[in-house]
């Protein structure tokens, strides 16, 4: 029963979207959206269309999907350690601005994740600027479907730098802003983290890779990324090129002049068209993996 609590906790915790307590409120979301446009067959075979769930890049997305929790679980990935460390090595050298204990755990979890938002919006912009790594995040943007499980269709070394980037941000805002954690704040931090995760998901993250169109509006959502807008992000029409970066929040979009506003239902088509994506779109595992290295190999 520990081994199936591991497995199950590594594929479908909290933390990650494919947690059915999110995807049962994304399916919820998902049926007033069929309703609301009338879509003329059942709403089950609405949901799971089988051209979208038997397609080749779906399958793509479920094998990187293990590869990655696979990793995950091995360590690869250890931003929380990280972070740490940064934020120990900064508390020492420069005095943190808020005095210990000063934070409720909620207000010392925003203090955190709004960092960790922006690292992510950053983190992302590069990924699509620099042409050296460009190749590994377009792994991700090779997906011709979207399902939830298309959120974790990241390349490993993505993974990686993503992950590095981000606790080291994290660590450096954490050491500015309140030092170096006690124990006792770290289970502080940790469960008003969980807070935050969960409103992030509860905004409808499970619907971001999706086929389901639902956009917030042009007011909210210069505050918060729409299913529709990081689905605007995904299109091949270079009009959507470089477009709604943002993870959870819009406001970075918004403040650094890549916001793009839903203004009515758009018709998208999403993958890659370049010449030196065909490897990437033959929905192979091997030229998945390999072909960015070799292509950064190339470019380094």
């Amino acid at each position: 029963m520990d081994a199936i609590s591991f497995v199950y906790q590594a594929l479908f915790g909290p933390g990650l979207v494919t947690a059915p307590v999110y995807l049962a409120l994304a399916g919820l979301v998902a049926f007033v959206v069929y309703r609301r446009q009338g879509a003329g067959q059942g709403f089950w075979r609405w949901l799971f269309p089988a051209r979208i769930w038997r397609h080749p890049s779906h399958l793509i997305d479920l094998q990187l999907f293990v590869l990655g929790r696979l990793l995950a679980v091995l360590g690869v990935f250890g931003g929380v350690a990280l972070t740490t460390l940064v934020a120990v090595w900064v508390a020492r050298v420069v005095p943190p601005l808020l005095p210990a204990g000063s934070l409720g755990p909620v207000a010392l979890a925003l203090v955190l994740w709004l960092p960790s938002d922006f690292a992510l919006y950053w983190t992302h912009r590069f990924f699509h600027r620099w042409s050296v790594i460009w190749p590994l995040h377009a792994v991700h943007h090779s997906a011709e479907v979207m399902t939830p499980f298309t959120t974790y269709r990241q390349h490993p070394l993505s993974l990686l730098l993503t992950d590095g980037a981000v606790a080291i941000f994290v660590g450096l805002c954490q050491g500015l802003l309140i030092g170096s954690l006690t124990e006792g704040m770290a289970v502080a931090e940790i469960a008003g983290i969980n807070v935050f995760i969960v409103l992030a998901n509860a905004g409808l993250a499970a619907l971001h890779h999706s086929h389901v169109w639902l956009s917030y509006g042009p007011v909210l959502e210069h505050i918060l990324i729409s299913p529709a807008q990081h689905q605007i992000h995904h299109s091949v029409d270079p009009a959507h090129y470089g477009k709604n970066l943002g993870n959870s929040l819009a406001i970075w979009d918004w403040m650094f002049g890549t916001l793009y506003v839903i203004r009515g239902t758009e018709r998208v088509i999403f993958g890659l068209t370049e010449e030196m994506e065909k490897p990437l779109m033959t929905q192979r595992l091997w030229p998945v993996l390999w072909d960015p290295v070799r292509r950064m190999l190339r470019l380094g």
